[in-house]
């Protein structure tokens, strides 16, 4: 799980700052050379929309979703385990119903050949971040549920299997 962190970490950063050097590029061109890069649009979308795909995962892993806490707050700790079990399977759920429709969507875009309009890239490479970032919700869902039923609340050195460290 720590190289899987590290990669998503670098990937997430690679990602993000690609896209802002081509909108920087982008922006350049346009107001100070006057030449216009019609197809920086596109990379730059891109390259964010993928950094935010992975940036799920990295948030599901690091607790920093978004979530309601009033009515979870008021409950008893049972009911916070029942509610905490219901997030889970629906988590794992989603990301499965999130691989599926992705893969589905990179297929059909590969087979029918479509591509982006001014580039001309694949557009099926832009879709195949969709099964990816599902993989990793999966994963990280996992990772959460395993922990939540063997009661792992932090990652310390030598408490859980070396698989999962």
């Amino acid at each position: 799980m720590k190289l899987l962190t590290k990669i998503e970490n670098v990937f997430v950063i690679t990602f993000f700052l690609v896209g802002i050097a081509i909108s920087l590029f982008a922006v350049f061109m346009r107001y100070v050379v006057g030449n216009s890069q019609s197809w920086a649009t596109e990379f730059f979308t891109m390259f964010l929309v993928w950094a935010i795909f992975i940036g799920f995962a990295t948030a599901l892993r690091d607790d920093k979703h978004v979530s309601i806490d009033i009515l979870f707050d008021k409950v008893g700790e049972r009911t916070k385990k029942i509610f905490e079990m219901i997030t889970l399977i629906f988590g794992i759920a989603f990301s499965i119903f999130f691989i599926w429709t992705g893969t589905d969507m990179v297929l059909v875009a590969f087979k029918q050949g479509i591509k982006t309009i001014d580039a001309g890239f694949p557009i099926w490479i832009y879709y195949l971040i969709m099964p990816i970032s599902g993989a990793l919700l999966f994963i990280r869902f996992v990772e959460k549920a395993y922990r939540f039923l063997f009661n792992k609340r932090e990652t310390q050195e030598g408490t859980d299997p070396e698989w999962l460290q």
